[in-house]
């Protein structure tokens, strides 16, 4: 009893870590405005991801007894959100230039996004990104160990079944 209570409580701290990373995007949103201007798909995509970083945190924060969209909200989805900075950093650094001749470095790649570097025309606060990764692993690391010391229900049997 004690062990489900635990890990429902972890499972919930980590939905409070993903509102984190809500509150992160809506930051993005309304700052960057740059990238408003650059690329209007880019800051709508931005917004979008900032809907999903909210529904996750809900689920998680609900504990709903849904297995899949409890795992979709706290492990799936923050893999998926890493994954998307790829795309960001692909999208960013590419504006302006043919798909086929731009290439961003792994130099450049992590001086725009990890270190919020202004020569690649960043406007935020230079710590947001690396805030958004480590809130987002800690986001996965707890919704995992809740997932795994979570205590399994017992199949009922027939014959259990039959005698209530």
């Amino acid at each position: 009893m004690w062990l489900g209570m635990r890990s429902s409580l972890v499972a919930r701290l980590g939905g409070v870590v993903m509102l984190g990373v809500f509150g992160i995007n809506v930051y993005i949103g309304l700052y960057d405005t740059s990238l408003a201007q650059l690329s209007p798909l880019h800051w709508e995509l931005n917004w979008l991801i900032a809907v999903v970083d909210l529904v996750a945190a809900v689920v998680l924060l609900v504990q709903l007894r849904n297995t899949i969209l409890n795992s979709f909200a706290g492990i799936v989805w923050p893999v998926v959100y890493v994954a998307n900075l790829l795309l960001d950093v692909e999208t960013r650094l590419c504006l302006g230039t043919p798909v086929s001749t731009c290439s961003p470095t792994v130099s450049d790649a992590y001086q725009y996004l990890i270190l919020g570097s202004a020569s690649e025309e960043w406007v935020l606060w230079p710590y947001t990104i690396r805030l958004a990764i480590a809130l987002v692993i800690l986001t996965l690391i707890l919704v995992s160990i809740a997932f795994f010391t979570k205590p399994r229900e017992k199949p009922s049997t027939a014959a259990s079944v039959g005698k209530s």
